[in-house]
Order: C-alpha cells, then structure tokens, then sequence
C-alpha cells in the first residue's frame, strides 16, 4: 500500500513539474509572439478592428505550443493534456482580466476560451503524433 502511494505522489510530483515546463515555455512562446507584433505594429498601420485580434492570435499559437510540450514530456494523453493546457491559460487570462476590472462575460471572451482549447488539444495531438512517428523511424 505503501509503494502504490508514492509512486502516486511521484507521478503527481513528476506530472506538476511537467506540468510547470510546458507552462513556462508557453508563457515564454507568448511573450515572444507579442514583442514580435507589437514591433510588427509599430511599423504597418492596422485597422482598429484587427488590433484585438493579434494578442489573441499570439496567446493561441503560444498554447499551441504549450500543449506540443506538455504531450513531449507525458507521452501520453495528448489531447487531454492539450485541453488542460487550453483550459489553464483560460483561467490565467480571465483572472487577469478581472484584476483589471473586467467582470462581465462577453461572446468574445467564450470565443477566445474556445480557440485556446482547440489549440491546446491541436498541440497535445501534433505532440502524441510526432512521438509516434519518431517510435516508426527508431524501428
């Protein structure tokens, strides 16, 4: 009984850890994605009504890439994983959005949720896809 709960602890450990990596290097993708076109923006003139749309494009790639590690590292699971991925950096961006004052729930903040969880499970999938190919070669 005793083994079966630390090996639970450990996968718990191991999974938080992972867990933390892929966050951090999608926090890391999306910092980088937003620097890029906020340069892109100082030097083309876009129409008010695009301007929304290109952090949302950066944070969606960036959770793309998120789900893509996290399914490296568990080689496993990688459309689950992708979508808890999606799905925490949902909650991290809404309560951003509430520190600043923003309480009320929009059609635009579902569709944003939407797209960071289709994108999180896209990468979790292309994550589980390339360790199954590099399984085929190694073969």
């Amino acid at each position: 009984m005793q083994k079966k709960k630390k090996n639970a602890q450990n996968d718990l450990c191991r999974f938080a850890a992972q867990f933390a990596a892929a966050s951090l290097s999608g926090m890391g993708a999306a910092a980088l994605l937003l620097s890029g076109f906020a340069v892109l923006c100082c030097k083309v003139d876009f129409a008010p009504q695009t301007l929304s749309l290109i952090p949302t494009g950066a944070v969606v790639l960036a959770v793309l890439f998120a789900g893509f590690v996290l399914a490296l590292l568990r080689r496993e699971k990688g459309l689950l994983y992708g979508l808890l991925m999606g799905a925490a950096f949902y909650v991290f961006l809404w309560i951003a959005a509430l520190a600043q004052g923003q309480t009320e729930f929009s059609a635009l903040a579902a569709i944003k949720g939407a797209a960071l969880l289709c994108s999180g499970a896209i990468g979790g999938f292309l994550g589980i896809l390339l360790q199954e190919r590099r399984r085929r070669i190694r073969k």
